[in-house]
């Protein structure tokens, strides 16, 4: 669990860099929104990996449960999230969806490669106690 959170760190603060380079070379282009939500992005990822990996390590059933529960309950979120800033923010509605577009599109990469290493090392450590 200590890798993946260095490795989710490195990805916020990536994605906060990335925020602030836009600022530095496009002000037009900015918005204070866009730390927060690689902050928020990195939140929600490691609250649903902690969730889930705690699920796998119960059963395989209770881990499929869970998976697809936080997968739903997640999407949920974003989508409340999305919502509710662009009926409260018109103007800044096209930019503040690109700019979670591209921060959802991060984080789902980088939770589906945590989770494929997690299974395979917790199928690596099944095999060497049979």
């Amino acid at each position: 669990m200590k890798k993946y959170l260095v490795s989710l760190l490195a990805l916020t603060l990536a994605m906060v860099l990335a925020s602030f380079v836009v600022m530095w070379v496009s002000p037009a282009h900015y918005l204070t929104a866009m730390p927060f939500l690689a902050l928020y992005f990195g939140v929600v990822c490691g609250l649903q990996h902690w969730i889930v990996t705690r699920a796998m390590n119960r059963s395989p059933r209770a881990f499929v449960q869970f998976f697809l529960g936080s997968v739903v309950g997640v999407l949920f979120i974003h989508l409340a999230v999305l919502s509710i800033y662009i009926f409260t923010h018109t103007a800044q509605a096209k930019l503040f969806t690109l700019s979670f577009g591209i921060g959802y599109a991060a984080t789902l990469l980088f939770e589906t490669i945590a989770l494929v290493r997690f299974v395979g090392e917790e199928r690596k450590k099944r095999k060497g106690n049979q």
